[in-house]
């Protein structure tokens, strides 16, 4: 009888300091992420500086918008030309996330009361003028934004094991000229395409594919863009934790590459529910 309780203590010992690391792990990982936090580019709208449509009603919405930055320095702030501008939306209820891309070229009315192209709001108000300028002409409620630069996007797709991509012989003709000028804007290294058809895009030949816009339309361009996007979500649907943690401390530690106006409550509440969302 005294052996057994002996065995029974020591085995509730063990049960109650394996409790206590995995306590003191999570503590840690939880700080660890805050600290990292505080290396992300976090804007704080004051009263009065976002202006929503008063006809706008999202109620059971949440409404981002993003912004693709075309710096070839990698800057985030006004005086950037944000080619790629898309409103993503997720149903609250149905967790369907829906994207819709307006065209950089897109004439609309600028908070001064001009009319121009809907990139240069962001170029002459960074995210502000770039979110009231959405919400005026579309009639929305958006509030929060996150923009990347080319290196967020592509070392994100990286570290998710990049992505499949059928490649038409027209975007091949192009393709391998933006890969060079990606990477000598991103530092990261990548090769070029051999062959049109399916291909295997590491992080640099994606942000390539979702700048090509020599062989037709800006109507193609955003597809491709949203396509890009499509697809890194779902392989970070799939991904297991280590991956995921790979992306978060890579594109916090670097100031230059991302810019949120998103706060961490918010960012962990997707994390935990990404999936439980969908592509609409």
């Amino acid at each position: 009888m005294k052996k057994k309780r002996k065995k029974s203590r020591r085995k509730k010992r063990v049960l109650f300091l394996l409790a206590e690391i995995v306590i003191l792990a999570v503590l840690l990982a939880v700080g660890y992420v805050i600290l990292k936090y505080d290396k992300f580019q976090v804007t704080s709208f004051d009263e009065g500086d976002i202006k929503v449509n008063e006809g706008a009603n999202q109620e059971g919405y949440t409404t981002v918008a993003l912004f693709g930055g075309d710096s070839r320095e990698g800057q985030l702030e006004e005086g950037t030309h944000a080619d790629c501008i898309i409103v993503a939306t997720i149903d609250n209820q149905t967790k369907e996330v829906k994207m819709v891309s307006v065209y950089r070229d897109t004439l609309t009315e600028q908070m001064n009361g001009e009319i121009k192209k809907a990139n240069n709001a962001y170029f002459t108000g960074g995210p502000q003028d770039a979110i009231n300028m959405l919400n005026k002409n579309l009639d929305l409620e958006i509030d929060d934004y996150a923009v990347f630069n080319w290196k967020a996007v592509a070392e994100a797709i990286n570290i998710l094991g990049g992505v499949d991509i059928e490649i038409t012989k027209k975007e091949f003709y192009y393709i391998n000229a933006f890969i060079t000028e990606t990477v000598k804007a991103t530092g990261i290294p990548s090769t070029q395409l051999k062959k049109a058809g399916m291909n295997h895009l590491d992080g640099v030949q994606a942000v390539a594919y979702g700048r090509l816009r020599l062989m037709d339309t800006d109507y193609e361009r955003t597809a491709r863009q949203r396509k890009v996007i499509s697809l890194a979500f779902e392989k970070a649907k799939k991904a297991d934790w280590a991956t995921l943690n790979n992306v978060i401390q890579t594109l916090l530690v670097t100031e230059q590459d991302v810019d949120t106006s998103i706060d961490l409550d918010d960012i962990v509440k997707m994390a935990r529910g990404i999936t439980k969302l969908h592509m609409g």
